[in-house]
């Protein structure tokens, strides 16, 4: 249960002011996923740079160049590798022979260890299993839509990602968890969360309130490329999954279609058909059981899951 947000500034129209306040706003209002570290990555000289905390966001307060054309950002619900130590964070840097780039993901990977074996990676300190991706692109040398695809069809799970390359491309990689694409094209500005309701609440009240906007629908399986200019081209990889299992091994409870909700093992307090959505979202065991925990935040999320899946709480 995490979120990634960011911005795509191609035509440098807001304020110093301005993108700071959106770039604090998405983050806070992301904490809804995850509280127990942020990041954020932007490109500034032509050079990456990473500013990541074992903290919640609303006690860092971002900051960004007035020049910024791409911001991407993660706020971490931990499932694997302890967040105190801050290479287990998001967004993790990588490189290839164009450059290096910064990768932030939204849900589990269950397959990383049996990756790094079958494809020879080298052994890292880093614990997290979003990382196998990161390892799994430099692997390819390169980064653009041959190189994604060709990890997103081997990495298993859920996921959302999102690559923030030197050169100011943004890459969207659609898995089966959420996200909210907003375009403002009088601003020349793009705008992401992880959900409909985390964008809702950043913009309420903001200075984009009074601007139009055209919500760019991303499909499973989608690669979306969004260059410092603010031209978008689409790819595609398929989307792989495993219907041996009901859920998924290693613990994590990221459900297929193969097992109708009535023949799910059901451990928690919810009803099947709350526990069927939040599966839908992406939410792991793990995640659920927290969240029963704060029953007041589990409603929030089967509210969220019903307005992102059926249009309605």
């Amino acid at each position: 249960m995490c979120a990634i947000f960011g911005l795509v500034n191609y035509r440098h129209f807001l304020s110093k002011k301005q993108l700071k306040t959106l770039v604090n706003r998405l983050a806070v209002a992301s904490e809804v996923r995850g509280t127990d570290a942020s990041g954020i990555a932007y490109v500034r000289n032509e050079k990456l740079v990473v500013y990541k905390r074992p903290l919640p966001a609303h006690k860092i307060h971002f900051s960004v160049p007035s020049d910024t054309t791409i911001v991407t950002g993660h706020t971490r619900f931990t499932t694997q590798g302890s967040a105190e130590f801050n290479f287990n964070n998001h967004p993790f840097m990588g490189t290839t022979e164009d450059g290096t780039f910064a990768l932030c993901h939204n849900g589990i990977l269950y397959n990383d260890k049996e990756l790094a074996k079958t494809e020879g990676l080298p052994e890292t300190p880093i614990q997290t299993d979003s990382y196998m991706a990161v390892q799994m692109i430099e692997k390819q040398g390169t980064l653009d839509f041959d190189s994604i695809r060709i990890m997103s069809e081997k990495v298993m799970g859920s996921f959302m990602f999102t690559i923030l390359g030197s050169d100011n491309t943004l890459y969207l990689v659609k898995g089966d968890n959420p996200i909210c694409l907003l375009h403002f094209k009088e601003l020349g500005l793009y705008v992401y969360s992880s959900t409909p309701s985390i964008m809702n609440t950043v913009l309420a009240d903001s200075f984009l309130e009074k601007y139009e906007f055209e919500e760019i629908k991303v499909k499973e399986g989608d690669i979306l490329r969004i260059d410092k200019d603010g031209i978008l081209e689409k790819s595609r990889f398929t989307p792989q999954y495993d219907y041996d299992y009901g859920y998924f091994p290693c613990g994590f409870g990221y459900r297929t279609s193969a097992i109708p909700p009535d023949e799910m093992d059901n451990p928690f307090d919810i009803s099947y058909e709350d526990l069927d959505l939040l599966y839908e979202m992406g939410y792991c065991d793990e995640d659920i059981e927290v969240l029963t925990n704060d029953r007041e935040l589990l409603q929030y999320c089967i509210e969220e899951a019903r307005l992102m899946i059926y249009g309605y709480e």
